[in-house]
């Protein structure tokens, strides 16, 4: 089946949000079998949306629009698509008493201006939107399918899992794709692919996606098949050998973070951790606590800006910094080495660096950052050139704190 993905909203063609509406369903569809063959944006403007949709219903099996299903005055997708199919909105009353039921959930007066979102187009198929107030709306022209889907990416995605999957496999579209993700870290999108091309080339049904970010390459791995077991072997099959040419830069095969990795290697140790952060502000931490159950393993840790708290509170000799600096590998160590000591963890990892976008020196320029981990076992200590805004080194600097541990604790030998 072709499938066509309209996203509305002249907040996506202004580029004041993303769309990440399009990449889910875009995913979700070629998972389940369908071939998306377009991506189209338009804005919250009737005459456009209409002859948009109306386009693509003559060349799709599956149209999907997201966006404009609000009850404002900029959601007008409802009355484009009463217009394309010639009906009249008319007030659902099901659909009102379901909207009013969530305002009474919440103990809150329903405003009047709710009610527009029980205008339905005259015999469209509502469907529920159990995170929202706003229905999706299904219709049927000459054999094609016309899904109405709210914006809000939470809403879309419910949506989408408990009505719109369930009734495209009820309808005979099953997933003869299946997907599996490889996460990196460490190594850029030109040596990954100089690693894997070759192989890739080799794979027999299979198609491999790069997704490059600031904390390292994520690879989507497509098998296809003629049934979804045969494609989830093909899928699970080049993972594996995918991975294994981008060992040990490889940190989860699935959609895990990077924290969370880290903190199953110390659950499983039954070990403790606690950071040091400089540049990075209180950034490493939030990551590590991110992740529920973190206090398990978690201990706490400090935000030491200053030469006479880094002195104080973690005991870092004088000598130190005055002959290395702040941003130096020796200051790291004793980062990391005191506050492992200050905390009573089993492990301390430190951050300290300059990012920007001033600060920098000939010798240390902006993005210079050291990182370091501690434990009973030893230190180890890494020197990070980075480059970009103050932002994304500090996101940058905490991935490859991380990864830092994660190697430690595996007794993985340093890379690079």
């Amino acid at each position: 089946m072709k499938a066509e993905i309209i996203t509305i909203g002249g907040e996506l063609l202004d580029g004041s949000q993303a769309d990440l509406n399009a990449a889910y369903l875009g995913s979700r569809l070629t998972s389940l079998g369908a071939q998306v063959v377009r991506v189209s944006t338009v804005p919250d403007a009737v005459d456009d949306i209409e002859e948009v949709t109306l386009r693509a219903l003559d060349r799709a099996d599956l149209v999907f629009t997201t966006g404009g299903l609000g009850v404002t005055a900029d959601d007008r997708t409802k009355q484009a698509v009463a217009r394309l199919f010639g009906r009249k909105l008319v007030l659902n009353e099901d659909v009102l008493d379901g909207v009013r039921a969530r305002f009474d959930a919440r103990n809150l007066p329903m405003p009047e201006i709710n009610i527009a979102a029980a205008m339905l187009p005259e015999g469209a198929r509502p469907i529920e939107n159990q995170r929202g107030t706003a229905p999706g709306l299904l219709f049927e022209k000459g054999g094609a399918l016309l899904f109405v889907l709210p914006g809000v990416p939470v809403e879309l995605r419910s949506m989408f899992e408990n009505f719109v999957s369930p009734f495209l496999e009820g309808r005979g579209l099953r997933p003869l794709a299946q997907e599996r993700l490889i996460r990196t870290t460490g190594l850029p999108e030109s040596e990954i692919a100089e690693r894997v091309e070759q192989l890739a080339r080799r794979l027999a049904r299979t198609d491999v996606v790069y997704l490059p970010s600031v904390t390292g390459v994520d690879l989507k791995v497509i098998g296809r098949g003629h049934t979804p077991v045969e494609a989830a072997k093909t899928a699970e099959k080049s993972q594996e050998k995918i991975a294994a040419k981008l060992e040990p830069y490889v940190y989860a095969r699935g959609d895990e973070s990077l924290e969370k990795v880290v903190g199953y290697l110390l659950s499983m140790g039954e070990s403790t951790l606690s950071v040091a952060e400089s540049c990075t502000g209180g950034r490493l931490g939030w990551r590590l606590t991110r992740v529920p159950g973190s206090s398990e393993y978690f201990q706490g840790g400090v935000i030491v800006y200053s030469d006479e708290l880094k002195q104080r509170l973690l005991k870092i000799k004088a000598g130190v910094l005055k002959k290395h600096g702040a941003v130096s590998g020796e200051t790291a160590s004793e980062m990391a080495r005191g506050v492992r000591e200050k905390c009573a963890t089993d492990y301390g990892l430190a951050i300290t660096g300059v990012a920007g976008p001033g600060g920098g020196t000939k010798d240390k320029p902006v993005g210079v950052v050291f990182i370091a981990v501690a434990g009973e076992s030893g230190e180890r200590v890494q020197e990070l050139r980075l480059a970009g805004s103050r932002g994304t080194i500090r996101r940058a600097a905490c991935q490859a704190a991380l990864d830092l541990l994660r190697r430690f604790l595996l007794n993985i030998e340093e890379v690079r």
